[in-house]
C-alpha cells in the first residue's frame, strides 16, 4: 500500500523540518555562486558525477531513457551522454540558468545533441508513469524541499525493471571533510566554494535519516549505503546483466 505525504512518520517529518533553515541558506548561496561552482564542480568533483554514472551502469543499464533528476548542472547526463550506449538522456533542472549552464557544458564537450533539458519542479515531475529505464541524481538530494514527494515521483516515473541511483552529501562527514574543503577553496581561491559546501553539507542527511525518508516512500526494493563522504540510495535492474563500462 502506497502512502501518503500526510502519512509521514513524526521522526520523518522533524529530519525534514529541521533541515529547512539550511536549505535556504545552502539555496541562497548556490545561486549567487552558480557559475563559479559550476566549473570548480566538473574540474575538482568530476570523480563524483563519473563513480555514479559507473554505478548506474553496474547496476545493469545499458540502453534506453535516462533521467538525471536535478543533479548539479547536468554533469551525469554529460558523463552518460560520453558512453558509447544508446541512451535517451533527459537532463532535468529546477532552473532555467542550471539548466543553461549545463547546456553550455553539454556543447563545450560535444554531447548536447544526446541530452533534452527541461526545467521545473523535483516534486512534480512533467513525465508520464514508467517512462524511464535509469534515474540518477547527484548533489540535489539535499535541495528537496520535500524529499518524499520526490522520491514518490521517482517510483512513479521509473519503470518496474528500472533502476536508480541516488547519491548525496552526508551531513555527519563534514567535520572529517572541512579541512579538506577548506584547503580546496584555498587552492581554487574561492572562499564562497567553502561557505557553499559547508551549507550544502548542513542541508544534506545522514544514512540513517536518508533511511528514514525512504521507508516514508513510495519506493521500495532499495538499498542505502555511505562511505567516507557520500550516502547512496541504489535499485539495481531487475533481470540485472553485467555491463561492461566504457566511455567513448
Amino acid at each position: 500500500m502506497q502512502r501518503k505525504n500526510s502519512e509521514l512518520s513524526e521522526k520523518a517529518k522533524k529530519i525534514i523540518l529541521d533541515r529547512m533553515k539550511d536549505r535556504a541558506v545552502d539555496a541562497v548561496l548556490r545561486a549567487d555562486n552558480a557559475e563559479d561552482f559550476a566549473r570548480v564542480a566538473r574540474k575538482n568533483l568530476g570523480y563524483f558525477y563519473e563513480n555514479l554514472v559507473f554505478s548506474s551502469l553496474d547496476l545493469g543499464v545499458n540502453g534506453g531513457r535516462v533521467l538525471d533528476l536535478g543533479t548539479q548542472f547536468g554533469l551525469c547526463a554529460i558523463s552518460l551522454a560520453k558512453q558509447d550506449y544508446k541512451f535517451e538522456i533527459t537532463g532535468f533542472q529546477e532552473s532555467l540558468k542550471f539548466a543553461d549552464i549545463g547546456r553550455n557544458f553539454a556543447e563545450e564537450d560535444m554531447v548536447d545533441g544526446k541530452i533534452r533539458w527541461v526545467v521545473g519542479s523535483q516534486e512534480s515531475l512533467p513525465f508520464e508513469d514508467r517512462s524511464f529505464d535509469l534515474v540518477v541524481s547527484g548533489f540535489d538530494m539535499h535541495h528537496w524541499e520535500n524529499p518524499v514527494k520526490v522520491l514518490n515521483e521517482v517510483e512513479r516515473v521509473l519503470k518496474v525493471k528500472g533502476a536508480l541511483v541516488i547519491g548525496d552529501l552526508r551531513r555527519d562527514a563534514f567535520g572529517v571533510m572541512m579541512p579538506l574543503l577548506k584547503t580546496f577553496s584555498y587552492v581554487v581561491k574561492n572562499e564562497k566554494v567553502y561557505r557553499e559546501m559547508k551549507a550544502s553539507f548542513a542541508s544534506s542527511y545522514t544514512k540513517s535519516e536518508v533511511e528514514e525518508i525512504l521507508k516514508n516512500s513510495n519506493l521500495r526494493g532499495c538499498t542505502v549505503s555511505k562511505d567516507t563522504q557520500f550516502v547512496y540510495i541504489t535499485r539495481e535492474k531487475k533481470e540485472k546483466k553485467h555491463v561492461l563500462v566504457r566511455f567513448a
